[in-house]
């Protein structure tokens, strides 16, 4: 039915870049996906990349001419069960369990809109991963963030996507199905924390004014954690070692691990396997009587990191 903003969102895995759509069941329909519930997409961007040329005689520019395509896309959903293994598989390019050097990832995302007079659609093709975060709040929905680029799009004026696989009710992530181990202990009285994943991959370019190809890049992993302060741990961390009472030159990693889970039921376990501490700090040091005293830490995360 045609109206004012009804909108649509879904996604489908690329087999090769800007290739065809994996259909699991090899009935000729592509397999589409939600990206999860409370979908907000935060960018949607075409950029022609002008370039203005000149001409002696002239004051201003005479013209301006096309330069390499590159679009921006990026989303943040609530994570589910139904859905989220399926947006793993467009940030990690390992079988959506890890990293490996070679070609991205890559997917197309397909955003349309019922306006009061017609249907548009924008098909985003050869979209790959650019930064992936998951997000913890005590007492909210657990969330990520998916930012990508993409090579090329189409238009047009009815809705592709079918038959789409999307999220039942009971399967988003709240903040009881988190918990994070640091050194082997979890970490109690958890506030906030962040696992976040940058530089994922990159297009190459050729002699065409959109990217022939897609490659990882150098993907870059921090972990941030903020939970009211019950022992000296992760200060111990920061100076350089587990029981640490002084600063030390060298400091030690430990493993670390992130797990989302839905009724007791793992989603996303992140496995980080060196955590060391770039910065920590303590908060509300000196309370009203309604605040917490915490400790805030931003790990960086080495050693690959993989999901399970």
């Amino acid at each position: 039915m045609t109206g004012g903003g009804a909108a649509s969102l879904a996604f489908g895995k690329e087999q090769s870049f800007k290739g065809s759509l994996v259909d699991s069941d090899s009935d000729s329909n592509p397999d589409y996906w939600q990206f999860g519930r409370d979908a907000s997409v935060t960018e949607l961007e075409l950029d022609r990349a002008l370039q203005e040329l000149t001409e002696a005689d002239e004051a201003e520019y005479v013209e301006s001419v096309a330069g390499n395509l590159e679009g921006a896309f990026a989303v943040e959903a609530v994570i589910s069960s139904d859905v989220h293994g399926d947006v793993e598989d467009l940030v990690f390019n390992d079988g959506g369990t890890g990293f490996t050097p070679g070609r991205a990832a890559s997917g197309r995302v397909f955003a349309g809109i019922n306006y009061l007079d017609g249907t548009a659609e924008r098909e985003l093709i050869g979209c790959v991963p650019l930064d992936y975060s998951v997000s913890y709040e005590q007492g909210e929905p657990v969330s990520y963030t998916l930012s990508m680029a993409y090579a090329d799009e189409k238009l047009d004026t009815s809705i592709t996507p079918s038959s789409i696989n999307s999220v039942s009710d009971g399967t988003s992530a709240m903040f009881h199905g988190v918990t994070l181990d640091i050194d082997g202990t979890t970490v109690t009285k958890l506030q906030s924390a962040e696992l976040s994943i940058s530089n994922i991959s990159r297009f190459q370019w050729g002699a065409s004014h959109t990217a022939v190809d897609a490659v990882l890049a150098r993907p870059q992993t921090e972990l941030t954690v903020d939970a009211i302060l019950t022992g000296p741990s992760r200060t111990e961390l920061a100076y350089g070692s587990a029981d640490a009472t002084e600063t030390a030159a060298r400091m030690n990693s430990v493993s670390a691990s992130f797990d989302v889970a839905v009724d007791g039921t793992s989603v996303s376990a992140y496995n980080l396997p060196k955590v060391k501490p770039n910065t920590h700090s303590w908060n509300d040091l000196i309370t009203d009587g309604d605040t917490d005293t915490t400790d805030s830490t931003t790990f960086n995360v080495n050693g690959g990191v993989t999901v399970a």
